[in-house]
């Protein structure tokens, strides 16, 4: 997608999204603002504040303006595409994802029907072994499913193990980089090492396509030692993209103050 067709769609499912500037900027939590397009290098005139009803706001910078970053967006993000294979990885990572390949089915998904029958069961398994997500309700679930599927916008990876759905990823590509959504495992399928599966066929969906450079793996949670040491594991280093970072000085206090891992993710900064 481009900046104005991934606005387009945000605006669609109901985000607010308003233009800044030529760039378009999403409210992502109240008062808080931030470029549909994360990565999207801004320059200087274009990282300032979208609108007057914020208390923030933060955007990544051109390589033209850095030395006017005072702040960062932590990643996990995988830039050498062009090596992203099998060949490359340790010994230990080509056997996880041959045994996985023997096992498991990765597919796109070009419809909802086997998410309407099993994929509640996979989400709520994934939402209460990490704990990190609270899961929907199944009508909840079922309801967010009606645009789910979007070929223009989403791509869509399910790993079929037997008649069974073990798990899923979605992600989607703005202007060269893709952004990964959700990762939803089975716990009873985690042996299949069909998360690593899921990871590695949707990296190569983007090598095939020759439009992507960078791959987004979510934001750095360092709170969650485990899940950073395995997003590097499988290639998605933590990197530190400068930017632009404006917090209204007493919600940036008492976010510092009460939530240091949130602010460190919103500024880059401890």
């Amino acid at each position: 997608m481009t900046e104005l067709e991934m606005a387009t769609w945000r605006h669609q499912q109901g985000f607010h999204i308003i233009l800044h500037r030529d760039r378009y900027w999403e409210k992502i939590r109240p008062g808080f603002y931030q470029p549909v397009h994360l990565l999207a290098r801004l320059s200087a005139e274009q990282a300032t504040k979208p609108t007057s009803l914020c208390w923030g706001f933060r955007a990544a910078l051109s390589e033209a303006d850095i030395a006017g970053s005072n702040g960062s967006i932590p990643v996990h993000l995988l830039s050498d595409l062009n090596n992203y294979d099998l060949q490359n990885f340790s010994s230990n990572r080509r056997h996880n994802l041959r045994r996985c390949q023997k096992r498991v089915k990765i597919v796109e998904l070009t419809d909802t029907e086997i998410l309407h029958h099993q994929g509640y069961e996979v989400v709520f398994s994934a939402a209460k072994r990490t704990q990190y997500l609270k899961a929907p309700s199944k009508q909840e679930y079922l309801a967010n499913l009606k645009h789910f599927i979007a070929p223009k916008h989403r791509l869509v990876l399910a790993g079929i193990i037997g008649d069974k759905l073990g798990g899923y990823i979605s992600g989607y590509a703005v202007d060269g980089v893709a952004y990964f959504e959700n990762l939803y495992v089975a716990t009873e399928v985690l042996t299949t090492n069909i998360n690593s599966g899921l990871v590695y066929e949707f990296v190569q969906v983007c090598r095939r396509s020759g439009k992507i450079r960078e791959v987004v793996n979510g934001l750095h949670s360092r709170e969650d030692r485990a899940l950073c040491v395995y997003k590097e594991s499988i290639g998605f280093p933590v990197k530190q993209i400068p930017g632009k970072v404006v917090l209204n000085p007493i919600v940036s206090s008492l976010i510092h103050k009460r939530y240091p891992h949130v602010y460190y993710r919103l500024t880059g900064k401890d």
